[in-house]
């Protein structure tokens, strides 16, 4: 960086990234109309040999296995980051219910879950 520029300040950046939710004038599915991915296109692991893989990757195979829907996977991925975040089982209602509220209204965490064939819940 030249001297010159040090003596201007730090350089601002301009972003155009326009907000989303229920204070967004317009929200934007970021996904528009894509076609929902194939369950197993969802997410690539990988896991050290003779490592036993953690409880989420055992989900994910079993969706791509087509053992469960879309939408029971969410269900368990959203138990599994309750218990792996220490979440009391007396406060897991109440934390399922606002995550579960949150899915349904962030556009893109409802374009992100419609993408992986599940369904959305209703506010």
């Amino acid at each position: 960086m030249s001297a010159e520029r040090r003596e201007k300040g730090p350089e601002v950046v301009v972003s155009n990234i326009k907000p989303t939710g229920t204070n967004a004038t317009s929200p934007v599915d970021p996904l528009g109309d894509a076609a929902p991915a194939a369950p197993a296109a969802a997410v690539a692991t990988a896991a050290p040999a003779g490592a036993a893989a953690p409880p989420s990757e055992a989900v994910i195979s079993a969706l791509r296995e087509g053992k469960i829907t879309p939408d029971e996977a969410v269900s368990q991925l959203t138990t599994l980051a309750l218990q792996r975040a220490g979440v009391p089982p007396t406060m897991r209602p109440q934390i399922e219910s606002r995550m579960r509220d949150l899915l349904g209204s962030d556009p893109t965490l409802g374009g992100l879950l419609r993408r992986m064939g599940a369904t959305p819940p209703e506010e």
